[in-house]
């Protein structure tokens, strides 16, 4: 992200790090709204100023006053007596989405508004230090590629019910919700996973649906309603094994193989319920059954096989789409990604 920024600094001054260039990066970095309100890492913004600065003086600009005295600053501890190394922080992405996908949402809504090419900004609080915020508050990623999915195929969830498991820090779930799916359940198995992904959703004016409301299945035909549960693979109870949903997404979920059959099993519990089509309000003989899509970054050869045998031992059906349908980059500014080492997998039940 680093190196990016200097490479549109020197873009912006011509090849160098120009004054210009510097004053832009202050004004629509440092002095952006997004940055006062959310700010990233106190030592992310130390190192990117003395980046900025070092790549400069190598350029044979003179150094701006401002960029010198604000990294002084940021030499020193916070002012307002928080730790350097707090545990938390923001990291704001852009986007944009595809042409194909905004002509498709469009259509489906009537709405001009997914015509405009404008990058989009998506918020979120995450940990600065794993060992303390847990996995579920960090971004990893296939949960990336997963979001490039989402934007790539809007026709895949819109109008859906869709249900998340392991939704960490809510990157799919905000995304999901700006598509227009029918109702998205988030879920993950931390408490305090799920109280910080509240707060991204509200962060990104998702609206969550209040406590009481939390009973109602799925299958309501509204408006994109989005709720947060504590999901625990471990200890189904009968009411999650009847959850009301067309898609199911997850990502970065089988890193631990001990998470593997627990998963495999949810999965296995969600995917052969069929569900009558409904025409003008009338029931049809005629079932859709749910499709899961599941993104893994390829960590260990040996635990993504285990992954796919459990599978197929359940009676499920899976393949690797990630070729077929892979997604647009819809991401930008994200340099060390490698969408390359991740695979996206389709799975339902065998129909009879």
């Amino acid at each position: 992200m680093r190196q990016n920024l200097r490479m549109l600094c020197r873009k912006l001054g011509r090849s160098v790090l120009s004054n210009d260039a510097q004053s832009f990066f202050l004004d629509m970095c440092i002095n952006d709204e997004i940055f006062k309100l959310y700010p990233p890492s106190w030592l992310y913004v130390r190192r990117t100023l003395k980046e900025i600065i070092l790549a400069a003086e190598k350029d044979g600009e003179e150094v701006s006053d401002g960029l010198y005295e604000l990294h002084a600053i940021y030499l020193l501890p916070p002012q307002d007596g928080s730790s350097e190394l707090a545990s938390k922080c923001y990291k704001t992405f852009t986007y944009t989405v595809p042409p194909k996908s905004r002509s498709y949402l469009a259509c489906q809504t009537d709405s001009k508004k997914f015509l405009e090419e404008d990058e989009q900004l998506v918020t979120l609080r995450v940990s600065s230090n794993m060992l303390e915020g847990g996995t579920g508050c960090s971004t990893w990623p296939a949960g990336l590629l997963l979001s490039e999915f989402v934007l790539s195929h809007p026709e895949l969830f819109f109008g859906k019910n869709c249900l998340e498991v392991g939704a960490g820090t809510g990157m799919v779930g905000v995304l999901l919700a700006r598509i227009g799916t029918g109702k998205i359940m988030l879920t993950d198995g931390s408490l305090a996973t799920l109280a910080n992904l509240k707060n991204n959703l509200s962060i990104n004016n998702v609206e969550v649906e209040e406590a009481q409301q939390a009973n109602s299945d799925l299958n309501t035909h509204s408006s994109t309603r989005v709720e947060c549960r504590q999901l625990t693979w471990e200890t189904l109870f009968d009411k999650e094994r009847n959850l009301d949903c067309n898609v199911i997404l997850g990502a970065d979920l089988i890193y631990d193989p001990l998470n593997i059959p627990p998963l495999v099993n949810l999965l296995a519990s969600l995917l052969p319920v069929g569900r009558p089509i409904r025409t003008n309000g009338l029931e049809q003989n005629v079932y859709e059954y749910p499709v899961a899509f599941i993104a893994s970054a390829i960590r260990n050869p040996d635990t993504l096989v285990y992954f796919v045998e459990t599978v197929r031992k359940a009676g499920l059906k899976m393949a690797e789409v990630g070729e077929t349908m892979r997604p647009a980059i819809c991401l930008t500014g994200i340099s060390d990604l490698d969408r390359s080492t991740i695979l996206i997998h389709k799975i339902q039940a065998w129909k009879d």
